[in-house]
């Protein structure tokens, strides 16, 4: 009986422990890109920023966001809120294990029960081997580029196709 309620105890923390992590998946955030002098700038508005104003309907992600605890902020191809600020604004995202059962919760439950706005683990940048090749070509470059990085697997919104369904 003893053994029992210890390891209900135990299991009991973990589940308070689990529930009470802290995250700031799914916050907004403003995309940013690199300065030649290695620092980081906001990205503008889309209407002034050619390389995204001409790429509708692609992902976007921003490595170096100072308003994401792991620095990365995705705008995804169906991204639909109003950028405010005079920058392209996304929300903050973090590395994932593609299967994984950890998933992608949200700061705020909320957004996990609206399939638009719900989180996963999908890839948004090149492939692992690819990026090996970049990375062992050119280490500094890849720094500036990916950071850290050596997983195309991110935390964003679902793929939404424009009919509306899913692929």
């Amino acid at each position: 009986m003893k053994t029992a309620l210890n390891r209900f105890a135990v299991v009991l923390c973990f589940a308070a422990f689990v529930a009470c992590e802290q995250t700031d998946l799914n916050t907004p955030c403003v995309l940013v890109k690199s300065n030649p002098d290695g620092g980081a700038a906001p990205v503008p508005l889309l209407k002034s920023d050619p390389i995204i104003k001409n790429s509708a309907n692609k992902d976007f992600i921003s490595f170096g966001s100072t308003q994401c605890e792991d620095k990365v902020c995705v705008r995804d191809s169906a991204f639909t809120e109003v950028d405010d600020g005079g920058f392209a604004e996304g929300y903050c995202s973090r590395s994932c294990v593609a299967n994984s059962s950890v998933g992608c919760p949200s700061y705020s439950g909320d957004l996990d029960k609206v399939p638009k706005t719900a989180l996963s683990c999908r890839p948004l940048i090149l492939d692992e081997m690819t990026l090996q090749a970049i990375k062992a070509k050119d280490e500094e470059a890849y720094k500036r580029i990916f950071g850290q990085t050596t997983s195309p697997y991110f935390c964003a919104r679902s793929l939404v196709l424009p009919d509306g369904g899913r692929p």
